[in-house]
């Protein structure tokens, strides 16, 4: 059974013929569809490089063919020439039996040609398109935003099959008329009590407070403001003023020399330590151990791997309200995006109530076990198991 995965992910191809993604579609995040599927072509943005970037992941592989539209990052009026990329879609769906549409504009292309052609489709709801395109920091992402909140809208209320990765908050903004699961995008390992344990003993033997540092993190791309690093250092200056013992390490890459710059201006440039980025796995576990609590003021999220990551770690963690992130979060421990006020006032009761830090811990801890490999890929196997069902209906009904 062949099927199509289409999404406007950006991909890279040697002159060897591998295919690379930036680390969220590595070779073995096909798996979870090839245990259901023969074969899978990957429909997608892809630019030919003569040298992999770095930290790029392989992701081509036995069983997974790529075939590329134009890459169009950055460029809006080639963006908007769809002709090109109906053609390649077009092509891939004369043989295929089933197409996976993940959210965005060359996905709902694809969707609306698998209606078309009766050729059965589900899509993985992913994020809020509103706040994608509204706090992507240009005036036109907040031009287009009502296009693409609409096109979302439209196409995944049109699904058959329809796989969110939050629990509720995507289904409330973008119902699905057909059968849905909400089983989240992230997936972890297991991790051993010890790591907590080992966390609360050395607090209570230090008992941190005022003549102590607390270290706070925060994961995601410095290529936008999506993830919040500018509230931080708003709520950073205010506790800075009150002579509160902080440093914030954020881990990611993109436009560093812009952070730097504003945080000088903030006056908390001494604060502020930007790590670059880390090999996925270990080396990330071992930094969050490294972490007193971790932060996700973000403006645009689904459920943040990063935030989950963390919390399977023992660490105490402040978000905001939008996306998944109060799926994961307890109220007292969320706040508006943009409120750096209340952030630095959640920030502060971390650093003064020890007891409060180690609640918050134990309680994050259990909390992704929820999130534990085997767990999530149980959920979403009978999501797929669904689907496939329902393309051999359609197959034998023709």
């Amino acid at each position: 059974m062949k099927t199509l995965f289409v999404h406007s992910a950006r991909f890279v191809r040697t002159p060897e013929g591998d295919v690379f993604s930036t680390g969220q579609f590595p070779y073995r995040r096909w798996m979870r569809y090839l245990k259901h599927f023969d074969e899978l072509t990957v429909i997608c943005r892809i630019s030919d490089c003569a040298e992999v970037p770095a930290r790029w992941d392989l992701s081509s592989g036995p069983c997974v063919a790529f075939s590329g539209t134009p890459d169009d990052h950055g460029k809006p009026l080639m963006q908007l020439r769809n002709g090109p990329k109906l053609q390649i879609i077009r092509r891939e769906m004369l043989d295929c039996d089933a197409v996976i549409v993940r959210q965005s504009d060359l996905g709902w292309l694809a969707a609306r040609e698998a209606e078309r052609r009766g050729i059965p489709w589900a899509v993985e709801v992913v994020g809020d398109a509103w706040d994608a395109y509204w706090n992507y920091g240009t005036l036109l992402g907040k031009l287009y935003a009502p296009v693409a909140w609409w096109n979302s809208r439209r196409w995944i209320r049109q699904a058959e099959f329809a796989i969110y990765v939050t629990r509720e908050y995507l289904q409330k903004q973008y119902p699905c008329r057909g059968f849905s699961y909400g089983v989240s995008d992230v997936e972890i390992k297991p991790v051993s009590p010890s790591v907590l344990e080992q966390r609360i003993m050395r607090w209570r033997a230090g008992q941190p407070g005022l003549s102590k540092t607390l270290t706070i993190g925060l994961i995601g791309s410095l290529s936008n403001r999506y993830k919040g690093l500018h509230v931080a250092l708003r709520a950073l200056r205010r506790l800075a003023s009150q002579g509160m013992p902080l440093r914030l390490h954020v881990l990611g890459d993109g436009k560093l020399n812009d952070w730097r710059q504003e945080a000088k201006c903030l006056g908390v440039a001494d604060l502020l330590h930007l790590d670059g980025c880390l090999p996925s796995g270990e080396p990330v576990m071992q930094w969050l151990d490294g972490l007193g609590i971790y932060i996700q003021p973000s403006f645009q999220e689904g459920l943040p791997r990063g935030l989950i990551e963390a919390m399977s770690r023992g660490l105490p963690a402040l978000g905001s309200t939008c996306g998944g992130i109060p799926e994961l979060l307890p109220k007292e421990c969320l706040h508006r995006p943009g409120d750096d006020k209340t952030l630095a006032v959640q920030l502060a009761r971390m650093v003064r109530d020890h007891s409060w830090r180690i609640q918050q811990a134990q309680r994050n801890f259990s909390e992704a076990k929820n999130y534990y490999a085997d767990r999530v890929e149980a959920k979403r196997d009978e999501f797929w198991h669904q689907f496939v069902a329902h393309v051999k209906k359609r197959k034998q009904s023709l």
